[in-house]
């Protein structure tokens, strides 16, 4: 065995110490090659669970789309099939009263519904006696005047029938109470005129037929006479212009009826529109308080201050002691002083900021608001740190040595008007810093609305604010660094007491209520000038500080709300 003396060891020791070794070498490949086998698997395994998830999902979704199909289908298509028998279905009801004869026999037990004829159906009537040829008393007509008899007394035995409940015929012929006749009616049905069988969808076979008869008529001398059963008979008779002129009369004072109604309604409804004498002042107030709006906004956001760090910091500083430090006191310090800036710049970073505004509305136009109003800003950065420092000077006429306290590296770069006749730069644990300034803000603004259905509108607006500072703090997480502090009217401070700023927004809108509305729309706030009053006397590289967020808003319309 080895000792202190003896450094050279036995057999035991040599052989421990080859094994340890040999335990102690780098795995062999085909460890490796296990390792990344195993892990090739976990990640097969998981990427055959996702596709089967996702396949399922799809199947899913493929699945409610057919079924909401076919049941939208079924839905549809069964109010299709029902619209047209609620439609023709009076119409047939009403056909059958218009060319039924008021004579015509009818079932025992069915009792015609009397009613007072208006002047439309006098007028249906006359039209009917106006496009019925008369018929000539002939031997043929006398022959088949009991095969006509019997086919009346088939179709009313028909009627009656179909009156009856549990028979539900839709080509019979019904009587309806207060039918009318109408063509359209007639559009369905084949009807008799005269003996002979028309079909209520050609009219023009009906008026053609017609025009064969009269010249025929006047061809023969008067009067024309066919056999059969669907034979018609025309003669020249002097009742029909007579006929023509009665409906002639009939329907131009029907017409000057109507008008004569309708100038009535249009002079009842211009005066009960009319508004009273004591209601024209309180309309137009209620219009005018109609165009105010009160509005509540809240916009979190993220805030970017743009203050940069120097690149040689500290010289002038550094300067100043030079003669009175040695000089690897002073390599070391500046060393440090390099470090704590380049950390500074890699660790700063926008922080959580918000506002709330409390506004006032009033439109100008129909889609057109003017804005104004007031509200309060909390704009944060933040960043991480190692290093404090602390600046020493000492009082004119004395030994005595002061200081502000320790800070970060932050807190001298805004500034370059001081002289420090020593720095310390220690470092320490990292360490939270956050910087954090509040405004109290008066905007202005224009904003234009748009709709885009019943309930939903879309907007756009942009304005200007003014920006007083309340407060600017840096915050420290470590206890060996002093929070720094600067008030409004405190002279020290080295930032800007008004800053102005512009803003633009745009989103879409919902209306909840006639009066209540909410939108909600991305906004960007730039800010005119930078954070510092004077840029120029500061070490750090200034730039101009911005806002990115969301603005969610509520709307209270005053007066009637939307039109």
């Amino acid at each position: 065995m080895s000792s202190a003396t003896n450094n050279r060891g036995g057999g035991l020791e040599e052989a421990f110490r080859h094994r340890l070794q040999d335990a102690e070498a780098s795995p062999s490949a085909e460890l490796w090659e296990r390792i990344d086998h195993s892990l090739t698997l976990q990640e097969s395994n998981q990427y055959k669970r996702g596709m089967l998830f996702y396949r399922q999902l799809a199947a899913a979704c493929i699945a409610l789309l057919l079924l909401g199909g076919g049941f939208a289908a079924y839905y549809f298509g069964g109010q299709e099939k029902a619209a047209p028998v609620a439609q023709v279905k009076p119409a047939a009801e009403s056909s059958y009263a218009a060319v039924v004869p008021s004579g015509a026999p009818v079932a025992e037990g069915e009792a015609f519904i009397q009613e007072e004829v208006s002047v439309d159906e006098l007028i249906a009537q006359a039209m009917q006696q106006a496009v019925q040829p008369q018929r000539i008393y002939t031997p043929e007509r006398e022959q088949n005047r009991e095969a006509r008899a019997t086919r009346q007394q088939d179709t009313a035995g028909t009627l009656a029938a179909a009156e009856q409940p549990g028979i539900a015929n839709s080509g019979a012929w019904r009587i309806m109470p207060g039918a009318r006749y109408s063509l359209s009616s007639a559009q369905k049905k084949s009807v008799s005129i005269n003996g002979v069988g028309v079909d209520g969808g050609d009219v023009r076979q009906l008026f053609e037929n017609m025009r064969r008869g009269i010249v025929s008529d006047f061809a023969a001398g008067g009067k024309h006479t066919s056999g059969g059963s669907n034979s018609m008979a025309f003669s020249n008779s002097s009742s029909s212009p007579a006929d023509f002129k009665t409906l002639s009369e009939m329907v131009m004072g029907r017409m000057k009826q109507l008008e004569a109604e309708q100038e009535a309604n249009k002079q009842l409804y211009k005066q009960e529109k009319a508004p009273l004498p004591g209601q024209t002042e309180a309309n137009k107030s209620s219009s005018a308080s109609g165009r105010w709006s009160l509005g509540m906004a809240y916009a979190p956001s993220y805030f970017e201050q743009n203050i940069g760090m120097p690149s040689q910091m500290m010289m002038g500083a550094a300067s100043s002691f030079s003669s009175f430090a040695p000089p690897i006191a002073m390599q070391q310090s500046a060393r440090m002083v390099e470090e704590a800036r380049e950390e500074h710049e890699q660790e700063v970073e926008p922080g959580f900021s918000f506002g709330v505004e409390a506004k006032a509305g009033f439109k100008v136009g129909r889609k057109w608001k003017l804005l104004a109003g007031l509200g309060f800003t909390q704009n944060t950065a933040r960043s991480k740190s190692s290093y404090v420092i602390e600046q020493f000077w000492r009082k004119p006429g004395s030994k005595q040595a002061e200081s502000p306290g320790a800070t970060t590296i932050f807190v001298p770069s805004l500034s370059s008007n001081f002289a420090s006749d020593s720095l310390s730069v220690t470092k320490t644990d990292e360490f939270n810093v956050l910087y954090r300034y509040r405004h109290l803000t008066v905007p202005l603004g224009l904003q234009y609305a748009g709709k885009i259905s019943k309930d939903w509108f879309w907007y756009a607006s942009g304005g200007v604010a003014a920006n007083i500072l309340l407060q600017t703090t840096v915050l420290a997480s470590s206890a060996e660094v002093q929070d720094t502090n600067y008030g409004p009217g405190d002279d020290s401070s080295p930032f800007r007491k008004l800053q102005w700023s512009g803003n633009v927004t745009a989103g879409v809108g919902k209306q909840l209520t006639d009066q209540v509305s909410v939108t909600l729309g991305p906004e960007y706030r730039g800010y005119f000038d930078t954070m510092l009053s004077s840029p120029e006397k500061a070490y750090a590289p200034q730039g101009k500080p911005y806002t990115l967020g969301i603005n969610l808003a509520l709307n209270y319309d005053l007066g009637h709300g939307r039109k």
